[in-house]
């Protein structure tokens, strides 16, 4: 009996032998991919950091080359460019609004209505039909084919 306790007592300390070196070698494990990680963080972060240097080298060369092309670009516009340029610029004040001339079409309490403007100004209103079809027979009137009218 003694010697079935033995063998009993020595598989139970060879199973928590192994069981102490799987833990250890999942621990070296996990240790090692932690490494690995930190290392792949340390490179992308030192490649940003170089990006991030080199971003404001250049931001601070560049307003450099933008007044050295904008020197440039005004050495060579000529005087007589510089005067087309302001003359094309410059609103026109002697040109007025062009005021409406001509025959407006409107559907007004279920009629036709022919609007005549001269100088913006109301000349004429004549009532005609209740549809294009019947305004251009009875009254002879030229509307256009595709006129859309306006309701009021």
């Amino acid at each position: 009996m003694i010697n079935t306790q033995l063998h009993n007592e020595l598989i139970e300390q060879e199973i928590q032998r192994k069981a102490y070196e799987a833990k250890k070698r999942v621990q070296e494990a996990k240790t090692q991919l932690l490494k690995e990680r930190l290392k792949q963080a340390l490179l992308i972060g030192g490649f940003l950091f170089i990006m991030l240097l080199l971003l404001i080298l250049l931001y601070k060369l560049l307003p450099k080359t933008e007044s050295c092309t904008k020197e440039f670009y005004n050495a060579t516009i000529t005087q007589t460019d510089k005067q087309k340029i302001q003359h094309h610029n410059k609103p026109s004040q002697d040109k007025k609004q062009s005021l409406f001339n001509g025959v407006e079409y409107i559907k007004k309490d279920n009629y036709i209505y022919k609007r005549v403007y001269k100088n913006g100004v109301l000349e004429d209103d004549i009532q005609l039909a209740p549809t294009i079809i019947e305004s251009k027979q009875q009254k002879h009137e030229n509307i256009p084919q595709f006129a859309i009218l306006k309701k009021r």
